[in-house]
């Protein structure tokens, strides 16, 4: 495979609960169950610790929480929640080990760097910190050294220095100016290998005596990948050579054999996993590693196989992997549901003919077409049967993961958890019956015409769930009985007709099945003239037109402690969740506003969490201490061959008609930042609300760079809450305070593709960009043109979210 490498009882039917101590007991008491039965571990991996490496010795990219991201406890808990009984901890080499035991250094780089051999302090207590989140929770954890073989280091010169060393704050990890000065060493057997087996077995030596009696641990991962070893004699990797190819596949299995020696000195119980050439495939794990099996007690072989044409896990198009006509593993052929299946039995096969165990450490569920959830269902039911464990890529919380076209992250919907739709296939093939009930749909409609709305299970139900809906105000149903199919993930839908003119609530009844769970209550509006019904009712004439735009709005009303299993936000509480209260979300979409940085451990960095505020007794959010890291909306973007439609997209780009309003007050008249932003997390191109020095602004930077500034010429009354709105649409840009036109310009942008939203903060160019350090109340945002009317109403709603009236 040449995957890319930066792709980097108690469980009875019903929604999740918070989890106490004899309710985690008993979660764990019902995976050790699952085990006596002969059902394999599953979980997943939980990313985000081995990311750095791109910049590592470089520059300052390696901060917590921007360039790598520990799993937080609620990340571990709510797997427990979820019935996963162990996870993988893909971990960087160098990020623990920054020195490797026998450099040479002198006295200022093992002052910058640390001691030969040591342990990085912070960085193994962030492993510690998982491993203690797992004893707690009743699960275990394996260690997964994630380095392909490899370790990039500096290149010390003979007195030991490291030629343009710089030392930047903590937490940042020294680098060189001098990029010459950076190595990359490799496993190799050969005289002058600069990555030895001594480095090696001095690294898990070391991993061993510190966790091996952890409550927590589940396991060493010896080594993630490796490829592309040195051809025989070489200590290069060999498709860095002239002439690519013909590593020597005997590197590998003579270190891991090594390794599990070293491993076995220091303890003789918990399992190793024990990974093969060619990144690990599947399809070669007993014809690429001589000797394998290995000598050893309680080894696993732990192998990846991913879905696509090349089982790379980085293409998800799936008409497009078959139009390769090509299947990794069997050459000509095109992929189809069994392929995963096929794949995997290869390996399956030679575990069994070896009398060994197995463990498929990494795969992926695609989630945009349909086949490939058949394909991945097929392969985790089949690798369940045959007794191997399996680990989805990926999970964590590392910001590249959200919404990813592979990946285990719950979100957070209608102020419940969100469970990734791969998590109820696993439930299924282990037999965890366990599903919370949302509904997604259109809520502006004038009479006569259809609207769609779809209800749908997240997790596995054990038996149908039937659901009756009604509406308290006429209109037609296609059909008023639903029913929720056994299985993972399933769904039903109907169509409503409204009468005319009406406000009609949508609401379900339960045959008792799931706890009587049901999705929340639906509005549905009719109006002709949703902006003179403000005089009526100025909250519904603002839904009615949030639906007719099919907008997001996010209150912080709706604001909770935690995306996973949260609670709603008092004062003075963190809070990380706040849902999509508009209609901007789909079914499988879900516009969340939430933060995962990670404040678990004091070496965390020094990003700040929102804090509940209610001022007036209207809830709102501060933002005001440096580097607070608000609420982000990440979601994905067209790539043409890779992706080429995303289900999981943000509702406008750059050049499409579009809008946000936003409540807030700022606490001094010098505050500069961000309040609202679209954009692109790996881009410049932006959509914001902010402001510059006390000043209101609207700003818009497309792909091509044309930039639009529009700067209100007054300051905010300090502490006062005000509303700032924008609107853009081909030649027309308007910035508004409080309802009056601040600025105007009459651009016209190329077309820029948006991924993301965040309200408190921005990020582009993959750098965070400073929050406006103020309070928020809640934003309304959308595609398409409302009238000076209509937006008027909005402005005059959300003014009323922070206790004013807006003349």
């Amino acid at each position: 495979m040449q995957r890319r490498e930066f792709s980097q009882a108690a469980l009875a039917t019903g929604a999740f609960a918070a989890l106490g101590p004899l309710a985690l007991s008993r979660l764990a008491h019902a995976a050790t169950v699952r085990a006596a039965a002969g059902m394999p571990a599953m979980g997943t991996n939980l990313s985000g610790m081995e990311w750095a490496k791109p910049g590592l010795r470089a520059n300052t990219s390696s901060a917590p929480n921007l360039h790598f991201t520990v799993p937080r406890k609620a990340d571990v808990a709510y797997l427990a929640a979820c019935g996963f009984s162990k996870n993988r901890l893909p971990i960087q080499w160098e990020l623990l080990q920054p020195m490797l035991h026998d450099t040479v250094a002198d006295t200022a780089a093992k002052a910058a760097i640390g001691n030969p051999g040591a342990f990085h302090a912070g960085y193994e207590s962030f492993i510690t910190g998982v491993l203690d989140a797992h004893a707690a929770a009743g699960t275990r954890c394996i260690i997964d050294n994630h380095n392909y073989g490899r370790y990039q280091d500096f290149r010390f010169q003979p007195d030991g220095s490291v030629i343009g060393l710089t030392v930047p704050p903590s937490p940042l990890r020294p680098y060189t100016k001098d990029a010459v000065q950076i190595q990359s060493r490799i496993f190799s057997l050969a005289p002058g290998a600069t990555l030895k087996i001594s480095h090696f077995t001095d690294f898990w030596t070391r991993a061993a005596a510190k966790w091996k009696n952890h409550p927590g641990f589940g396991g060493y991962g010896l080594m993630n990948e490796p490829h592309d070893m040195p051809k025989p004699g070489g200590v290069i990797a060999s498709n860095e050579e002239a002439v690519k190819g013909g590593e020597d596949l005997t590197i590998w299995p003579t270190f891991a054999q090594a390794a599990i020696q070293a491993i076995r000195a220091v303890d003789t119980a918990n399992p190793i996993y024990v990974a093969g050439n060619q990144y690990d495939s599947a399809m070669v794990i007993g014809a690429k590693n001589p000797g394998f099996p290995l000598a050893g007690a309680n080894l696993i072989y732990e192998v990846h196989m991913y879905l696509d044409a090349f089982s790379n896990g980085a293409f998800f198009d799936y008409d497009t992997e078959v139009a390769k006509n090509y299947s990794a593993g069997f050459g000509t052929g095109a992929i189809k549901a069994s392929t995963g299946v096929d794949r995997l039995k290869i390996a399956v096969d030679w575990a069994k003919a070896k009398g060994v165990k197995l463990a498929l450490t990494e795969v992926g569920m695609p989630i945009d077409d349909p086949r490939w959830v058949e394909m991945f269902t097929q392969a985790a039911v089949y690798a369940a049967q045959s007794g191997c464990e399996l680990y989805t890529w990926m999970g964590g919380n590392h910001w590249p993961i959200r919404n990813y076209a592979i990946n285990h992250v719950p979100g957070w919907h209608q102020n419940k958890t969100l469970e990734p739709e791969v998590s109820g296939v696993l439930k299924a093939a282990i037999g965890i019956a366990q599903a919370a009930l949302f509904d997604d749909g259109p809520g502006y409609a004038l009479a006569g015409t259809p609207l769609t709305i779809t209800v749908y299970a997240r997790g596995n139900l054990a038996q149908p769930v039937v659901l009756t809906v009604a509406s308290n105000k006429g209109g037609t149903f296609s059909k008023t009985r639903l029913t929720i199919p056994a299985g993972a993930n399933g769904q039903d839908s109907f169509t409503y007709t409204p009468a005319a003119n009406q406000i009609a609530t949508l609401t379900y009844t339960s045959d008792g099945q799931l706890g009587g769970q049901v999705p929340p209550p639906r509005r549905v509006f009719s109006l002709t003239d949703p902006v003179g019904y403000a005089a009526t009712n100025l909250a519904d004439a603002a839904l009615a037109i949030t639906a007719k735009y099919s907008a997001c709005k996010w209150e912080l009303a709706d604001g909770y402690t935690d995306y996973m299993l949260g609670a709603p936000a008092a004062a003075g509480q963190i809070v990380r969740a706040v849902s999509d209260s508009g209609y901007g979300s789909s079914p499988g979409n879900a516009m969340e506003m939430i933060n995962w940085i990670n404040k678990d451990n004091g070496a965390a960095g020094p990003m700040s969490l929102p804090v509940m505020r209610v001022t007036n007794g209207k809830k709102n959010s501060d933002h005001a201490v440096p580097e607070s890291f608000g609420f982000w909306c990440k979601k994905s973007s067209r790539m043409a061959g890779v992706q080429p439609n995303p289900r999981n997209r943000v509702p406008y780009n750059i050049e499409d008609a579009h809008f946000a309003v936003a409540a807030l007050s700022v606490p001094a008249q010098t505050n500069t930042g961000v309040v609202f932003q679209a954009s692109k997390t790996e881009d410049l191109q932006l959509s914001e609300l902010g402001f510059t020095n006390g000043q209101p602004r609207a700003r818009w930077i497309d792909a091509k760079g044309l930039t639009v500034q529009l700067l209100a010429p007054a300051r905010l009354a300090v502490n006062a809450p005000a509303v700032l709105s924008l609107t853009s649409s081909a030649g027309a840009q308007k910035l508004r305070v409080n309802s009056t036109e601040a600025g105007s310009a009459a651009a016209t942008f190329a077309p820029s593709a948006f991924s993301q939203m965040l309200m408190g903060c921005g990020y582009v160019s993959y750098y965070p960009r400073e929050g406006f350090r103020g309070n928020l109340y809640a934003v309304i945002a959308g595609k398409g043109a409302p009238t000076a009317a209509e937006l008027a109403v909005l402005e005059q709603y959300l003014a009323s979210t922070a206790g004013v009236a807006l003349r």
